[in-house]
């Protein structure tokens, strides 16, 4: 027994060796705030003045779009306005801050134009309750998780859920006005 232990043991250990730097990309890295571009750091600074920064990050732009799980965000982007460039190395910037006592997420490529924030949500907005109540999705269950969007070229926000009822599930966005702009089924 204690020889197949060690054996487990000593594969396990091989495994994540080899793992980690035979060609693998980790597409969110910890940086340092000195290692962020000035641009980035004075638009965020002018964006969201007396915020709290947790934690900057390099990262790529595919790994913001899978963060949640593989289909949660697929779909969802349409074309912007903003030239946001993909590489296969990191190339933007997240920042993790605290504003208004909420933990928030924001993304901006290299050169300071910010992509988006994402801020997770315990309570949705009484007027966003409220819109869903009036809408089909009035007696559907609300996920756990919610979160407030913000990006160039929208009005106010978007607030994003999951709502199920049976086994149809269906994940929405309702804008600041209490619309529904956006339907995806799962």
């Amino acid at each position: 027994m204690k020889k197949y232990l060690l054996f487990l043991l000593i594969i396990s250990l091989t495994v994540s060796f080899y793992g980690q730097g035979q060609g693998a990309r980790k597409y969110r890295q910890v940086t340092e705030t000195n290692n962020v571009p000035k641009e980035v750091r004075k638009d965020f600074n002018l964006r969201y003045p007396q915020s709290f920064v947790k934690m900057w990050y390099v990262t790529n732009i595919a790994y913001w779009y899978q963060d949640y799980s593989n289909t949660y965000y697929q779909g969802w982007y349409q074309p912007r306005n903003v030239v946001v460039y993909s590489f296969n190395e990191p190339s933007n910037y997240e920042v993790e801050f605290m504003r208004n006592d909420e933990n928030s997420r924001a993304i901006f490529n290299r050169y300071g134009q910010w992509f988006e924030t994402r801020t997770p949500l315990i309570k949705l907005p009484d007027e966003i309750l409220s819109a869903i109540q009036e809408s089909p999705f009035a007696n559907w269950q609300i996920s756990d998780y919610k979160e407030r969007i913000e990006a160039p070229g929208m009005i106010g926000s978007v607030y994003r859920m999951q709502v199920s009822k049976d086994h149809l599930s269906h994940i929405i966005r309702i804008n600041d006005d209490g619309r529904i702009v956006q339907i995806k089924t799962e």
